[in-house]
């Protein structure tokens, strides 16, 4: 049974709450419950946390990969998250015991998402999280994996330098998806909305312009001029419902999009 030396308590209990354990060299545990009123400040609240606990061991975990792995537990909705921080900072782990990744090698893709509704509401729900989370581990030569928590849930490491990458069962690192463009995407000539626009049309699925003015507030009209662009350049096709989905090139565009995000 874990013993903590010293815990800190935040006074205002709220609805959604995760626990940070820190394992200080030679040291006891220190644990931090943090609470949040909604997953927004969630991601806010506990990725600083978990940074500047990192950044006081002196580790080098990088900030967007432990943002995107804490926004990805709307999908746990927040279920039994427990924040390990490890080997000096340079392994935190991030477990919940919610319903768990089925395919944990599509969860890492650009462009799978398993976003409801509600959560879509809360989140980016690009697709995107954990795809971001792995590209920025691996840009600070480190990686991320992704197995299942014993009893239910999910476990994400992220690992930098020579720190242990997984769990005590030691799963491997999921191989990164193949990608239609490997030497880098062909460069489109599209505007900074039209970006916008194919972002939504693969977080959404199947789009039709009035989907896509409604979530960018934008007229109808242009909508439908921007997914007639989009198509022209081959980065979405029509679909038998007559909407619009995204296609192979749309995929790694907006991976190329997404991983400029990452610092």
């Amino acid at each position: 049974m874990m013993h903590a030396q010293r815990t800190r308590t935040e006074p205002d209990r709220a609805e959604i709450s995760a626990r940070i354990v820190a394992y200080p060299s030679g040291a006891e545990p220190e644990i931090t419950e943090i609470a949040a009123a909604d997953p927004r400040s969630a991601t806010i609240k506990f990725t600083k946390a978990v940074i500047g606990q990192v950044r006081e061991f002196g580790g080098e975990v990088p900030e967007e990969a432990v943002r995107e792995v804490v926004e990805n537990l709307i999908h746990a909705e927040y279920r039994g998250v427990v924040v390990s921080i490890l080997d000096g900072g340079n392994v935190v782990r991030v477990s919940d015991r919610g319903a768990g990744i089925q395919n944990k090698e599509r969860a890492i893709e650009f462009g799978f998402t398993g976003a409801s509704p509600a959560a879509l509401e809360e989140i980016r729900g690009v697709g995107a999280g954990l795809g971001m989370a792995r590209t920025a581990a691996e840009k600070a030569g480190g990686t991320l994996t992704v197995e299942d928590n014993i009893g239910g849930g999910t476990v994400a490491t992220i690992s930098v330098g020579d720190a242990p990458h997984a769990g005590p069962e030691e799963a491997p690192a999921a191989p990164p998806p193949t990608r239609k463009y490997p030497d880098g995407v062909p460069r489109m000539n599209i505007s900074e909305r039209q970006q916008k626009v194919l972002i939504t049309v693969l977080e959404c699925g199947e789009v039709g312009p009035s989907t896509v003015a409604d979530r960018l507030e934008i007229s109808v009209s242009t909508a439908y001029r921007d997914l007639s662009v989009l198509e022209e350049h081959g980065l979405v096709q029509a679909h038998e419902s007559g909407k619009r989905i995204i296609s192979p090139l749309g995929k790694d565009v907006v991976e190329a999009i997404v991983s400029a995000w990452v610092k």
